[in-house]
């Protein structure tokens, strides 16, 4: 047996496990301060660090881990982002108790009546949304295709555009997707080189909005800022283009410390369950699933597509890339 080998790819499905449950851990921890401004948790609650309850319970999940999920699943069952099959998928996991937005209502409200997937998003925008709804439940296309990035590039649009199609709603999917590979991609006992990160994400970013956005950010780690000013410059919005770049800030802030760089993320207020999702991804894309603070996991919904099914889930596209 080479041990080596072996033990490399160990690693490697510890950070699938890790990107699919650092999204549905870090969604969790931010759902009960979605909507309150970062000065407003800062006052109230001070770091986030435990699962408090939440419309559905401590430790339970929202749109955002619900869609990631149905993704995983169809990557799981066609090793690539089948769309007809990705809107069907959407529109069965549905569960209108876990806060879906309006926009998405309207995309899967119009899958459902029959209307084909590539005409659906206009159901809620003309021009497409610009929402992180597409980035939030990016992670598995990221880590499956983590070797190849420009299939990364193309498996991620054709997933956003299932429900997203305006430029920055898809590149928002893209960005996140890449950063997601790219934190796959490093050594989990390491920490990442922020700037070099950076400058690799805006050689694949198109949009000169986010590239803006990313050396805001890179300016912003040179030292320390409180979230609410993170929030202020990088946003803690539901656009893709300010939450985004926050969520890949937050991951870079405290790179190397899973806890730190998602209680950061919840910390910026706002959009706090899908920045906290998006980070999550990125956190555990890199440090794999042990990193994820035991009493987080322990914590988490376990119900029919729960916490096990999700670690199963990860445990499955792993097998894909593998073969």
């Amino acid at each position: 047996m080479n041990i080596k080998k072996y033990t490399l790819d160990k690693t490697l499905l510890l950070k699938f496990q890790g990107a699919l449950m650092g999204t549905f851990t870090g969604d969790a921890l931010g759902m009960p301060f979605e909507g309150l401004s970062a000065g407003k948790i800062a006052r109230g609650f001070g770091r986030i660090e435990d699962m408090v309850e939440a419309r559905l319970g401590a430790g339970t999940y929202t749109d955002d881990t619900e869609m990631m999920i149905g993704l995983a699943e169809i990557l799981a069952e066609h090793g690539h982002v089948q769309p007809q099959a990705l809107a069907g998928r959407l529109v069965y996991n549905f569960n209108g108790d876990r806060g879906y937005g309006g926009g998405s209502l309207k995309v899967l409200r119009a899958l459902k009546e029959g209307v084909p997937w590539d005409q659906a998003p206009k159901a809620a925008f003309a021009e497409g949304s610009m929402g992180n709804g597409a980035a939030m439940r990016i992670a598995p296309v990221g880590v499956l295709n983590h070797h190849d990035l420009e299939q990364l590039e193309k498996e991620a649009e054709i997933s956003a555009k299932v429900t997203h199609t305006h430029p920055l709603g898809v590149e928002g999917a893209k960005l996140q997707a890449l950063a997601v590979g790219l934190a796959a991609k490093e050594d989990s006992k390491e920490r990442v080189d922020s700037a070099r990160f950076l400058e690799e994400l805006k050689i694949y970013t198109k949009e000169t909005s986010f590239n803006n956005a990313l050396n805001c950010a890179d300016r912003l780690l040179a030292r320390y800022h409180d979230p609410e000013t993170i929030a202020n410059e990088l946003g803690n919005e539901v656009t893709a283009l300010r939450s985004v770049p926050a969520s890949i800030y937050c991951f870079l802030k405290f790179n190397g410390d899973f806890k730190k760089s998602v209680s950061e993320a919840v910390s910026l207020g706002g959009d706090t369950d899908t920045i906290g999702a998006m980070t999550g991804a990125l956190a555990g894309a890199h440090l794999g699933v042990n990193a994820i603070p035991a009493e987080w996991l322990d914590a988490l919904e376990n119900g029919e597509k729960g916490r096990d099914y999700v670690m199963e889930l990860g445990r499955r596209l792993y097998k894909i890339w593998e073969q």
